[in-house]
């Protein structure tokens, strides 16, 4: 077997000229590592992201009613939630856990009204504090809450900072009812949420049962029901399969793909109460133009780290094999084939990549951790790629494998053409020195 010999070879060879091959496991540690921080980074925005809105919109899959026209455009009767859920059980949606709420968002009206003073809201969510114990305790705090009834509200913090309300203050909740009448409540402040971003701006969470109360819907009602799937990656298909169980027990909408889409056909449920199911990517569709930018800008600079490494292994192989041209012409001489030269000369280089490439792994570990510790909050509307203000990296193995695979090719590629042409010099070039 020679590929053992090759081996010890090689990287005799690469301890002799570790000096000349310095400058590639430079370059090529520091564009790797530099590749990594990007596409880690690129990776923990958009998980962040997907949370963030999961955690808003209360699900990977959310059944919402809509009836265009209405002061509560989003409803859900006793006989459409049981409906839901039926279907969900013959598609097989197996959800880890499901979410059933109210929500008055905006533009069917709802403010806060403290010390005289008061705030219009983005977002009243209600929800089963006991059922969704779990999500409520993960939550953020500026101050957190140490107890749950139906007096109880939980605020986002710009609410608080506003208004200047905290913890144990009352507060007056004012909302729309069906009959498109104002109705007002009193809520303690249990806790202040400590969320600035688009999804948590101006937003409370109050017990379902009290907004139904205050919106006048029967108490059982709700506008949506959230499944958080176990897997995310057939959300798709389990989403056209509860489509087709739900479609058979009551009035379902068409599935949408889709911001402009949803918003198309929630205007022409003018005739009755229609269901949707949509997934976060419908929601998230305004995003995706941001998020195309992202990556577009992590391309130019994946392409220029892969430049400067291309750049460098043609600058050094080219070195290192004009000063090594008697050297392989003595081995050329000896009896090793043109092929054998390139094997031993290509590993060469690929042992030193792979120790290169360890070192910027950890280069680019180094670069994340400091840049986990800075805060990235003061940026407007860049909550939601972040956890609290600071940058997560996610180290996929797929993306991983990925960039050590075009790092690879670009370095095959550089040093390929140098390798090949030094090995098919003539012999009697060769051991006299001359040039490449």
């Amino acid at each position: 077997m020679k590929l053992p010999f090759f081996i010890k070879l090689s990287l005799k060879y690469l301890w002799r000229y570790k000096r000349r091959y310095l400058f590639l496991f430079l370059a090529l540690g520091f564009g790797f590592g530099v590749i990594t921080v990007i596409s880690s980074l690129k990776d923990g925005m958009k998980e962040n992201l997907y949370l963030s809105a999961q955690s808003h919109y209360a699900g990977d899959i959310t059944a919402v009613g809509f009836e265009a026209g209405q002061a509560l455009d989003e409803h859900l009767t006793r006989t459409e939630q049981e409906a839901i859920l039926a279907a969900a059980e013959t598609a097989g949606l197996d959800p880890a856990s499901i979410a059933i709420r109210t929500t008055i968002h905006a533009k069917n009206g709802g403010s806060i009204f403290f010390n005289g003073n008061s705030i219009a809201l983005k977002h009243i969510v209600g929800a089963d504090w006991n059922e969704e114990k779990s999500y409520f305790e993960h939550l953020s705090y500026a101050e957190a809450p140490g107890y749950w009834n139906e007096d109880s509200i939980l605020l986002s913090r710009p609410i608080a900072d506003e208004l200047g309300i905290r913890r144990g203050d009352s507060i007056t909740l004012e909302v729309m009812t069906v009959e498109r009448h104002k109705n007002t409540g009193n809520f303690v402040v249990s806790g202040i949420v400590e969320d600035a971003s688009v999804f948590g701006y101006y937003k409370v969470y109050v017990s379902r049962l009290s907004l139904n109360r205050l919106a006048g819907i029967a108490d059982e009602d709700c506008s949506l029901i959230g499944f958080f799937l176990k897997n995310r990656k057939i959300i798709e298909q389990k989403r056209k399969n509860f489509h087709d169980a739900l479609k058979t027990r009551i009035n379902t909408g068409p599935l949408v793909y889709d911001r402009n889409s949803l918003s198309e056909e929630i205007d022409k449920s003018k005739t009755g109460l229609r269901v949707f199911l949509i997934t976060l990517p419908v929601y998230l569709s305004e995003v995706a133009q941001l998020m195309d930018a992202i990556d577009l800008a992590s391309y130019v600079l994946f392409g220029m780290m892969l430049a400067i490494i291309m750049v460098s292994a043609v600058v050094t192989c080219r070195l290192i094999l004009h000063e090594r041209t008697k050297e392989t012409g003595t081995m050329r001489a000896i009896g090793f084939y043109e092929a054998d030269l390139r094997y031993i000369l290509q590993l060469e280089i690929a042992i030193m990549a792979l120790f290169s490439l360890a070192a910027g792994f950890l280069l680019a570990l180094l670069i994340n951790r400091i840049l986990s510790h800075s805060s990235f909050g003061w940026f407007p509307g860049f909550e939601v790629f972040t956890q609290n203000g600071k940058f997560t990296a996610l180290y996929l193995p797929g993306t991983t494998l990925i960039n050590i695979l075009i790092t690879g090719i670009a370095l095959s590629l550089a040093a390929g053409g140098p390798i090949f042409r030094n090995s098919r010099n003539p012999l009697p070039e060769m051991l006299s020195g001359g040039a490449l």
